[in-house]
């Protein structure tokens, strides 16, 4: 799998969430992580502009059990096979394309809401609560008794 970019029009935008008086995040991989769960809750990518390759790095870099799961969860979203899937080097590169274009896009939403108020954490969470109206609803859990699971 090639090494995930991100646009250099961000570079400064991200340093403020990972380092500073308001870093928010502890690693860049976790705030592309965050950007690209926006842009997909969006439904938004956006093609990256200007990349700085050296500062690409490797999936292995995000420490998280649920990255592969999330990646893969993309394809379907983007497809409607399950040729990404396979082992296949062209399909997972067009996996990290898809997700370095939703991370894109929700970087710019993110320093839209972000960059103008001085209280990033603030800002980020009001941004969670308004993407998530509507949506979280308790699951019909009714129709269960001591035999059925969920």
């Amino acid at each position: 799998m090639r090494r995930i970019q991100r646009d250099t029009k961000h570079e400064e935008f991200i340093k403020t969430l990972v380092s500073g008086d308001q870093a928010v995040f502890r690693e860049i991989w976790r705030v592309l992580l965050f950007a690209a769960a926006l842009g997909v809750k969006k439904g938004q990518r956006q093609p990256l502009g200007e990349v700085d390759s050296g500062k690409a790095f490797p999936e292995s870099y995000f420490n998280s059990p649920g990255w592969k799961g999330f990646l893969y969860l993309l394809g379907f979203i983007d497809n409607d096979t399950s040729d990404h899937l396979r082992n296949d080097e062209k399909e997972q590169d067009k996996l990290v394309t898809a997700f370095e274009e939703y991370a894109n896009f929700g970087l710019h939403e993110m320093a839209k809401v972000v960059t103008s108020s001085s209280d990033a954490l603030g800002q980020l969470a009001e941004l969670v609560s308004e993407n998530a109206k509507g949506e979280l609803s308790d699951p019909d859990i009714s129709n269960l008794n001591e035999d059925n699971q969920l």
